[in-house]
């Protein structure tokens, strides 16, 4: 675990392209413009993927690459995630991506209380960990939709909100951190969107404009600043971590977005396999 904050450089990427940063673990790199690769491209990608996909089924890894996506609402992480898993699947690899937690599966009578919630979300993170580290079925990549990283954000906010005390959040972060589940996080994809940006894609075809608890623009800013904080304060912990912003200013595409996260997967995948 980091003794303290440190401060993170960041280079942006302008070129899909450009993909291969050097191995230096006190970096975060940042996406913008992701416009995509073009079909060439993507055939070079996914004979490259094919090609790993095979020697994994001769040679499985030890444990699964881990890694997690993680984000401010509506800024593409979900429809990224899907578009990634479709593309290692149909190109052989075993993958597991276990639906969200915070959104899909953590129990309704919860989320009165964002104190509980978090850490019902934070539990079912850390449970899809140790199912990827574990499970007989010896998965090639395992993919969080919110995982170790998201639960420290979100107490980081909880404690600014005065949900949970200093102390408390404290207490949390250090589980959390715990070496063993901690250092399986093999990459974390940080996808960030402005509040105007949330907030025009959350009412797209509703009936209504009415914000929420979570859906207004305080609340986003608090919750993307609070991304920025953990982002410095655990700079150390999680190296791999690359800031994808899909804000409208950015022109972003979900294809374009998908195929640099599969690109920086398989660089790794090349890497480690």
């Amino acid at each position: 675990m980091s003794a303290g904050p440190r401060k993170i450089r960041e280079r942006v990427f302008a070129s899909p392209f450009t993909l291969c940063p050097p191995a230096i673990p006190d970096y975060a790199w940042r996406i913008e413009h992701s416009v995509g690769i073009d079909q060439s491209g993507l055939d070079d990608l996914r004979d490259r993927a094919r090609l790993i996909a095979e020697r994994l089924s001769e040679s499985p890894r030890e444990r699964p690459l881990f890694v997690e996506f993680s984000g401010s609402p509506k800024s593409g992480k979900s429809t990224c995630i899907d578009i990634v898993a479709h593309f290692f699947r149909r190109v052989g690899f075993k993958v597991l991506a276990p639906a969200e937690g915070a959104s899909k599966r953590t129990p309704y009578y919860l989320k009165d209380d964002l104190a509980a919630f978090n850490t019902w979300s934070a539990d079912y993170a850390l449970n899809h960990v140790l199912e990827g580290l574990y499970h007989s079925d010896r998965f090639d990549i395992s993919i969080l939709d919110r995982g170790l990283f998201d639960a420290l954000v979100w107490f980081e906010l909880l404690a600014e909100t005065g949900d949970v005390t200093p102390k408390e959040r404290d207490h949390v972060h250090h589980f959390l951190l715990i070496e063993k589940w901690r250092s399986a996080i093999d990459a974390v994809f940080l996808f960030k969107a402005d509040p105007d940006t949330s907030l025009r894609r959350e009412h797209e075809d509703k009936l209504i404009e009415e914000h929420g608890r979570a859906m207004n623009p305080d609340f986003l800013a608090s919750l993307n600043a609070a991304y920025d904080r953990a982002r410095e304060k655990y700079a150390e912990d999680f190296p791999s971590l690359v800031v994808i912003d899909t804000s409208d200013s950015d022109k972003t595409t979900a294809k374009g977005t998908a195929s640099i996260v599969a690109t920086r997967i398989v660089e790794m995948l090349e890497r480690s396999t």
